[in-house]
């Protein structure tokens, strides 16, 4: 076994160069022993050394197929090695296209399941979606990366709004332990996700102050119970990148003070470039509220957002023009145009929680003077996957408003500051059906004492999402 050896490594031919004719008559008792030579050392790893064993082996017996196949594999492999290191480099430094060319180039050259899994990633993080499944589809056929090949297809269906799709896919990648504590909870999303996307809560909660009382009123007097149904659509014939209708529906019911009833509908025209990773949206939409059984409210107005990721953080930005007309002679002061516009990052703790922190500024320009102001604040939000069934959003605000003029019947020009928090719990009791509940708490000081107030609601729904 030594003199084998020690000839394999005094060899100076390219291994997998073909192998010289036999000097005299084929010997295959010499060839077996180079084979041997040649299957340990491929299994300790050594892959050189194994090559030129079965090139000996060969060069002793032509026809010794097995040695040949054990050749011809490890050629291979070493052929596509060195793509395949490259796009690992090139997969590092972020450099996703020269990745993706590169375990191509890999795949071309036998590189097999491991390449075509990797090409695949890079595809769908670059957002070539069709040839990032063509190279996923490849790798799900070996059963070392079936798991984790799955869990992409289900992202790109995902994206693709093809809900059913996505949660098969999901699904099956869940299987894996390994994969399902990242594609279990995308496969709940998939089943609420969808080229038509249709949603109803009902709730039911109790305000401490639904009159918007001043501070120090009796809570007794202004407090009220209150039931809620709410329901919406949201339709994207193209998935997430493309046209899309929105329409929503509420009717509000107040136990105690009836006056404050009301219903309302709202809908949207839009269009979407983009997904998740990054995008702009506009939409054009239109909202009408009653109040009391009478009309109160019509406004129309476009909104505009767009966002981007790198790595753990996300970049937002939007803007909202509302023209409102307000009806009857109490409400038709306030009437003008509202815009807001909000600038915001998140960032990924954990994969279990993220952070948001954004700024606010909004003008209301209304009839009167004394009843405009401008609005503006910092707001920060934290929502953590407590347990893979359990969602938790806790978000705060600060806002300062000043208004525009002196107010004749109050007799100062008002300023107000408010701070708000709250906490909202989502617990899925099956793929679709959610239970929720929240809490809200509103604190406003001002400088006219009518128009400071405390708010403190709690409530508690039953909903429903599924996508079509």
């Amino acid at each position: 076994m030594t003199g084998l050896l020690l000839a394999l490594a005094l060899a100076a031919a390219d291994p997998c160069a073909p192998p010289p004719p036999p000097a005299g008559a084929p010997d295959p008792a010499a060839a077996s022993a180079y084979r041997e030579v040649g299957d340990a050392e491929r299994q300790a790893g050594a892959r050189e050394t194994a090559a030129l064993a079965y090139r000996e082996a060969l060069a002793r017996d032509p026809g010794d197929q097995a040695s040949r196949s054990a050749l011809d594999a490890l050629c291979r492999e070493g052929t596509a090695a060195a793509p395949l290191q490259r796009g690992l480099r090139a997969l590092e430094a972020g450099e996703l296209r020269e990745a993706a060319r590169a375990f191509a180039e890999a795949r071309a050259a036998g590189a097999g399941a491991s390449a075509a899994l990797l090409e695949g990633v890079a595809l769908y993080e670059l957002g070539e979606d069709d040839r990032a499944r063509d190279a996923l589809a490849a790798a799900r056929e070996d059963p070392a990366h079936r798991d984790v090949a799955l869990l992409y297809l289900g992202l790109l269906a995902l994206r693709a709004g093809d809900a059913e799709a996505a949660a098969a896919e999901l699904d099956a990648a869940s299987q894996d332990p390994e994969v399902s504590a990242l594609a279990a909870p995308l496969a709940r999303l998939a089943r609420r996700s969808g080229r038509l996307v249709v949603s109803a809560l009902v709730s039911s909660g109790w305000d401490s102050n639904a009159q918007l009382a001043p501070s120090g009123t009796p809570i007794d007097t202004s407090s009220d119970g209150q039931v809620d149904v709410a329901a919406g659509a949201l339709y994207r014939p193209l998935g997430p990148s493309g046209p899309y209708l929105a329409a929503r529906g509420l009717f509000h019911q107040q136990l105690r003070f009836t006056e404050l009833d009301a219903w309302g509908l709202a809908g949207a025209a839009g269009w979407q470039l983009g997904g998740t990773a990054r995008g702009l949206a506009a939409e054009y939409g239109y909202t009408y509220r009653t109040l009391d059984g009478s009309p109160f409210l019509s406004a129309h107005g476009p909104r505009a957002a767009g966002w981007t990721s790198a790595g753990p953080l996300t970049l937002a930005a939007s803007y909202t023009l509302r023209l409102e007309s307000y009806q009857g002679a109490l409400y038709q002061p306030f009437s003008g145009a509202f815009q807001t516009a909000e600038a915001s990052a998140s960032v990924q703790l954990a994969r279990w929680a993220r952070a948001l922190a954004g700024y606010r500024v909004a003008r209301d320009a209304t009839d009167l003077s004394q009843l405009s102001f401008v609005e503006h604040g910092p707001r920060v939000e934290l929502r953590l996957d407590a347990a893979p069934a359990l969602r938790v959003v806790l978000g705060a605000a600060l806002a300062w408003r000043g208004y525009d003029a002196l107010d004749p019947q109050l007799g100062l020009t008002r300023a107000d500051t408010s701070l708000g928090g709250g906490a909202a719990l989502e617990w899925e009791l099956t793929a679709r059906l959610f239970l929720q509940a929240s809490l809200e708490a509103r604190q406003v000081w001002s400088n006219a004492s009518a128009f400071a107030y405390l708010r403190v609601a709690p409530a508690v729904g039953l909903g429903w999402v599924g996508g079509l």
